[in-house]
């Protein structure tokens, strides 16, 4: 797996997605989102209890069609926040059928030369919605080489 035959700067392994009734969710993967619809952080961020409960919040708001949700007790990214469970990100891309790749399968030894704390594969789970026709690998964002 290569988003649109594009190498990872860090050659992160593969993971293939896989669709979830109207969901298309992708364990181990974090999307991108050119606009934030909804901010996840914090007490007073958007929560969810499953990844598919993030994914119903996603389909009820017009402006999002990708999301990402943290199943875990921490989930890393490489900024200065502490991501908790729950935390529901609802995001828009502009073409939800290659959608802007952050984070997918598991870290590399160069990624963890940047992020010493960083798990060994990533901690979230990501999502699509409002597609038409099959969901490709997406692209790689910016962040994927932060």
């Amino acid at each position: 797996w290569e988003p649109h035959g594009q190498r990872h700067p860090d050659g992160v392994p593969a993971v293939a997605p896989s669709r979830d009734d109207q969901c298309g969710i992708m364990p181990f993967t974090d999307f991108d989102g050119t606009g934030l619809v909804a901010w996840g952080y914090g007490p007073d961020g958007l929560k969810a209890a499953s990844a598919a409960e993030c994914c119903d919040k996603c389909r009820a708001n017009k402006r999002c069609n990708v999301f990402s949700w943290c199943g875990e007790p921490l989930c890393f990214a490489p900024d200065i926040w502490n991501h908790s469970f729950g935390e529901c990100w609802l995001k828009t891309t502009p073409d939800p059928n290659t959608p802007l790749v952050n984070m997918r399968g598991s870290y590399t030894a160069k990624y963890h030369k940047r992020h010493p704390t960083a798990p060994e594969r990533v901690q979230w789970t990501a999502g699509v919605v409002r597609w038409n026709g099959p969901v490709g690998n997406g692209t790689w964002s910016s962040r994927a080489g932060w």
